[in-house]
């Protein structure tokens, strides 16, 4: 017999649970209700912020913009701040009320959770950029950014990015969190994303100048003519970052190592060592230089260093002379077709960012093996800095991909994607695809070769339109697909011989195309990287995750990453500086050679090596953790580096159990 007082109590129960659910509802109602308001805030920020750019987009205006900029920036953050304070304690309040109410636990979540790994030995690592993919990107710096530090999250490690805000970046809101750089008050936005925070530097010389994913608008309104305040901008940014780990509620602190990316970052070393240490500030902190590319060293005639907030201490370490005449900016940009003037023996003053940044950092690192090896050979391949580099000493890991873009199983622009079980019809339903396309004939026969990239002298391009026409002189079946932009006259000749080449043979296309690069990816049967240098490269490692066999220049990080006769083609290295008939014929020779074996066993053989192949961050964040660990504990790691899988190594291995 059940007694009145276990009806009551289940009664009291059932009351229980019905207002917890109530609750929960009530909570996901208000979660919706503020998601529109977000929305809409977002939007009136978007628009507001992009009225007042054109109102006062004049140049006689700017200093108008930049004041109005500024105080709208703090009116909506002002809105935004309160509306988030509301809203968190909305939120604490519904879990209280819940939690009160029943012992039953339901967790309810905006999205499914990704569970990184325990680390062993947990560290706080800091990556200072100027660009962050997807939010900014010129290049592979961005890429970089943008996914190694996911994958050191995903290893249980606690990553921080911080690079400076050039647009509204959609989930990235002000934290109401300021600081005071070189006398002005600068702000950060933060976004949380798979496991990275993700923080924005905010002021008008980032936002004000720049808008959105802009390329080179990044550092100036075109190439060849930076703005002529970079100095400011970056040496501002710099002091940032160096208050982000500790003023900002992430709990970072000061035991962090910050990897320091390319010369725009690399005052963060400097102030390290010059001015925070000195004043008992990050006494434990360690610092990482790694450059993409040396031959952006950030060189600037010499001003007082006071006037960048950087210690008279470290005068000597940016102390610099070349025997160029100019440095191009906005005030004195080049010009069309110009080159820069060949030394005449005199000798200029400068500072050196770069320099100041390997001197002082507690390690240096580049994007490959064998890139670092160049470095050090001579001041040709280490642009002027090679003893510099020698006396201090650098290590290259090389750079990975993240699949998330560039995945032939998971590729939103195919019709029929693909995977290492699939790669020959795949690619066989693709390369039709692509003809069809780009205005080509459909003919499965043709060996297909791709290009994808700026169109400029450090890719090859000269070397390249040089070779095409010979290509197909010798190979009357083979077809051309050039996609890019870049240097006005390079444009031009990709133009001219879309009209003087044979349309049954090959087609240039004079603009940016994200469908068509992945149908060149995955249709083309090679990929040409005729590059002069080439610190890493990701073009080769999103072709061979395609199943595309690369053509690649013997240079930097293409000898690490593409195999001769198993993963692909070596043409040699190219002339640094000069177009030179020899590198023509080179080029010509190996397409050839490549175009005889299309479509036999051994190609077959090649194209399934090359898609089998884990090209990801999983391999080489093994290596930069080994690396940060020696940094945060001194211990050494040469035992763990060892034990990393380098891409060779790999392509060999696979081709050996390849049929």
């Amino acid at each position: 017999m059940i007694s009145k007082s276990s009806i009551e109590s289940k009664k009291e129960n059932e009351k229980g649970e019905r207002e917890r659910v109530t609750s929960l509802v009530s909570f996901e109602r208000e979660r919706e209700r503020e998601r529109d308001v977000y929305s809409s805030f977002n939007s009136f920020q978007f628009l507001l912020e992009r009225l007042i750019f054109f109102l006062f987009s004049s140049p006689t205006a700017s200093l108008g913009w930049t004041k109005f900029s500024f105080l709208s920036h703090k009116i909506l953050t002002k809105y935004h701040s309160l509306f988030r304070t509301r809203r968190e304690h909305r939120r604490r309040t519904t879990t209280v009320v819940s939690a009160k109410k029943t012992t039953t636990t339901t967790k309810v979540e905006k999205e499914p959770l990704v569970v990184p790994d325990v680390a062993e030995r947990p560290m706080k690592i800091v990556f200072v950029s100027t660009e962050c993919a997807p939010y900014s990107k010129t290049g592979g710096l961005g890429d970089v950014v943008g996914s190694l530090p996911i994958e050191l999250a995903k290893r249980g490690h606690k990553v921080m990015s911080i690079s400076p805000r050039y647009d509204q970046y959609e989930g990235a809101w002000d934290t109401s969190v300021s600081t005071t750089a070189l006398g002005e008050t600068v702000g950060f936005f933060h976004e949380k994303k798979k496991g990275v925070d993700r923080v924005f530097v905010d002021h008008p010389l980032f936002l004000a100048k720049v808008w959105g994913k802009t390329g080179d608008k990044l550092y100036g309104k075109a190439s060849g003519a930076d703005y002529a305040d970079n100095a400011k901008r970056f040496a501002l940014f710099a002091k940032a970052v160096l208050d982000a780990p500790t003023m900002l509620p992430l709990e970072y602190g000061e035991d962090v190592v910050f990897v320091c990316n390319d010369w725009h970052s690399s005052l963060v070393p400097v102030l390290l060592k010059h001015e925070c240490k000195p004043n008992g500030k990050f006494v434990d902190a360690k610092s990482i230089m790694c450059v993409h590319n040396i031959a952006f060293q950030g060189r600037f005639w010499p001003q007082p260093l006071e006037e960048l907030g950087i210690p008279a201490s470290a005068a000597d370490d940016f102390f610099f002379e070349d025997g160029n005449a100019k440095i191009y900016d906005e005030t004195n940009p080049m010009k069309p077709g110009e080159k820069d003037e060949a030394p005449t023996g005199q000798i200029y003053r400068k500072t050196n960012w770069l320099q100041a940044g390997f001197k002082n950092a507690d390690k240096c690192v580049t994007v490959s093996v064998n890139y670092a090896k160049e470095l050090v050979s001579g001041p040709a391949k280490g642009v002027e800095l090679n003893k510099v580099l020698s006396a201090i000493g650098i290590e290259g890991i090389v750079n990975g991909m993240d699949p998330t873009e560039w995945n032939p199983a998971k590729d939103k622009f195919l019709d029929f994607p693909y995977d290492k079980t699939t790669v020959i019809e795949g690619k066989a339903c693709a390369k039709q695809a692509l003809q069809a396309e780009v205005g080509l004939p459909i003919d499965p026969e043709a060996p297909l070769f791709g290009y994808i990239g700026r169109l400029e002298e450090q890719k090859g391009c000269d070397i390249m339109f040089e070779a095409i026409p010979k290509l197909i002189e010798q190979v009357p079946n083979a077809q051309v697909v050039v996609l890019g932009t870049g240097k006005k006259s390079m444009e031009k000749t990709l133009e001219q011989l879309g009209e003087t080449l044979p349309a049954t043979n090959f087609a240039g296309v004079c603009k940016f195309s994200a469908p068509t690069a992945h149908f060149i990816n995955a249709g083309a049967d090679f990929l040409m990287v005729p590059s002069r240098f080439e610190p890493c490269g990701l073009i080769q490692l999103h072709a061979m995750s395609y199943g595309t066999v690369p053509i690649v220049s013997t240079t930097g990080g293409l000898v690490d990453t593409v195999k001769e006769g198993v993963t692909g083609y070596h043409m040699g290295a190219m002339d640094a500086d000069n177009l030179m008939p020899e590198d023509v014929e080179a080029m010509v020779e190996t397409c050839v050679a490549a175009a005889a074996d299309f479509g036999t066993p051994a190609y077959e053989k090649m194209v399934k090596t090359c898609i089998k192949q884990d090209l990801t961050w999983k391999e080489p964040a093994k290596k930069w953790e080994a690396l940060l660990e020696e940094l945060a504990f001194g211990t050494e790691e040469s035992a763990k580096k060892a034990e990393v899988v380098e891409p060779e190594k790999l392509a060999t291995g696979i081709a050996a159990v390849t049929a």
